[in-house]
């Protein structure tokens, strides 16, 4: 990139010579010599503004893929183990109250003051969003696959349970 941007101030210079350069002589007064270094500062910020935009454009998926990739990890979250079989938390709806990552969000189920928090972690391909309702079917149910730790507004620690619907 730095070579392009090289290669856009030479062209803007030979641009600028031949702007401010009088047909009848070969050399630049001071003043014409101060229009062109002020022209090629700004077309140099100018291509520069223009290329990192354009990179920027360029690398978006690629962008995109790392953050997916960064998804999955959690501060804070603790997974069991694959052999451990957790329990059932909930086989209510859920409703999800803050989403974390596109598959992760907290979640409470219940009505006051018996209500439960929980950490739900969905599969890669899911995506939740906020006030999300989800009926879990007869058949399945909310079992633990971990521990959540945060700190609320507060600072106080808090444990909660990860759970998957399975």
């Amino acid at each position: 990139m730095k070579k392009i941007i090289g290669l856009a101030v030479v062209l803007s210079l030979f641009c600028c010579v031949g702007v401010f350069a009088d047909d009848k002589e070969d050399v630049l007064n001071k003043k014409e010599m101060e229009q062109a270094e002020k022209y090629i500062e700004e077309m140099t910020s100018f291509v520069e503004t223009f290329m990192n935009s354009f990179k920027n454009f360029v690398y978006q998926d690629e962008k995109q893929e790392t953050i997916n990739t960064d998804d999955k990890k959690l501060s804070g979250l603790t997974l069991f183990s694959k052999k451990k079989d957790g329990e059932i938390i909930t086989k209510e709806q859920i409703r999800i109250f803050q989403i974390l990552k596109p598959n992760t969000a907290l979640v409470k189920s219940g009505s006051f003051p018996n209500e439960k928090l929980m950490l739900l972690v969905g599969d890669d391909d899911d995506l939740y969003y906020d006030d999300q309702k989800i009926d879990i079917p007869e058949n399945k149910a909310a079992k633990q696959v971990g521990i959540y730790q945060y700190n609320t507004k507060s600072g106080e620690l808090k444990t909660i349970p990860a759970v998957k619907i399975k």
